[in-house]
């Protein structure tokens, strides 16, 4: 269904969707990222883990903002404990 015909609800539960595979898709880069590296760090080496880690972060910071929308925020992660 195009966006412009879901409900605001709808609409949020697609964009959370999405952030969550955009922070699936990051975390298995850096995964690849770590299955390619050796013991000698290279300059370049850091400055993709750079690259890697701030767009995981960005990503993370959607996912946030996108699950947030729903109503789901950190604190909805583990109540066992309290």
């Amino acid at each position: 269904m195009p966006e412009e015909q879901l409900t605001p609800d709808e609409a949020d539960l697609r964009r959370a969707r999405a952030a969550a595979r955009e922070c699936e898709s990051a975390a298995a880069d850096l995964v690849s990222f770590a299955d390619r590296l050796s013991t000698e760090i290279t300059p370049a080496d850091m400055a993709e883990y750079d690259t890697l880690v701030a767009r995981e972060a960005a990503a993370l910071s959607r996912r946030v903002e996108a699950f947030g929308r729903l109503g789901l925020g950190a604190g909805s992660i583990d109540r066992s404990t309290e």
